[in-house]
């Protein structure tokens, strides 16, 4: 079966987080996510976003089964990301986006796109009773 996908192109901003917010929302509605699950969620979204630096714009894709939500954010210009996740591991007690996205989602990764720009892949898997 085919995943249901949502697409969403947004400005980056402290204005648009809601916008973010409410999409993921309704991505953890419609999944039936539970609380933690959606915080988790909407955490390493909006770490990543922050870590974006001064771009104008970003696309979020969701790829929603019912075992698990996948997310494609891109196209992102700062290397930093890139090096933050796939460098060595942070040192006790520190926190970055390496460690963030380890705690919240259940695998994350990166890969280059056109251009040199980076998409980050971030899955949450679905707990199911």
């Amino acid at each position: 079966m085919e995943p249901e996908r949502i697409e969403l192109t947004t400005p980056l901003g402290k204005d648009w987080e809601p916008v973010v917010r409410l999409v993921l929302g309704g991505v953890g509605d419609r999944l039936d996510l539970g609380f933690e699950e959606l915080d988790d969620l909407q955490l390493a979204v909006e770490r990543l976003l922050a870590e974006a630096g001064a771009q104008r714009t970003v696309s979020i894709t969701l790829e929603l089964t019912d075992r698990s939500v996948r997310t494609h954010v891109g196209p992102l210009h700062e290397h930093a990301i890139a090096e933050a996740l796939q460098g060595p591991p942070p040192k006790p007690g520190e926190l970055n986006l390496r460690r963030v996205l380890d705690t919240v989602v259940d695998s994350f990764g990166v890969e280059a796109i056109d251009g040199g720009d980076l998409l980050v892949r971030l899955e949450k898997l679905v707990a199911r009773d």
